[in-house]
């Protein structure tokens, strides 16, 4: 299944664009709208995923996926409003959810063809699905 990543950066801008105005004043994830638990700010996760990718040597893809997670936090910022304090950066930033944002990235890694190995060990690190209703499933199959 590929994707056009234009298509797919296009569509998550839209979606959280057309959402921003009923998010403008709360604490909840600018795209699945739920209240942040879990205050990670797409900045901070961005940097552990580039701190994960980073182990994994000589990948050809390095680079692609950390422009467009780039290009993803960057669109976040552009159109947040008041946001939580994240816990680990203490700045006010958090505008997704850690489960938005991974989910963001699990849909980039598999639209880029990675193999099984790297999708497990992303999901291994980076499994915010504590309810198991969505990429958790995909995990249970890769093992």
């Amino acid at each position: 299944m590929l994707i056009d990543f234009r298509l797919l950066h296009f569509f998550l801008y839209k979606m959280i664009q057309k959402n921003f105005q009923a998010v403008e004043r709360s604490y909840e994830c600018l795209d699945c709208h739920e209240a942040i638990f879990n205050p990670l700010c797409p900045d901070c996760l961005a940097f552990q995923v580039e701190a994960w990718l980073s182990s994994i040597d000589s990948y050809p893809l390095k680079d692609k996926i950390m422009k467009r997670i780039k290009e993803y936090v960057s669109t976040t910022k552009n159109i947040a409003g008041n946001s939580t304090k994240c816990i680990a950066c203490r700045k006010y930033t958090a505008t997704l959810c850690p489960y938005c944002f991974t989910n963001y990235v699990f849909i980039l890694l598999k639209c880029l063809g990675v193999n099984r190995e790297i999708l497990r060990e992303f999901l291994q690190f980076f499994n915010y699905d504590f309810d198991h209703t969505g990429y958790s499933k995909e995990a249970e199959e890769l093992e």
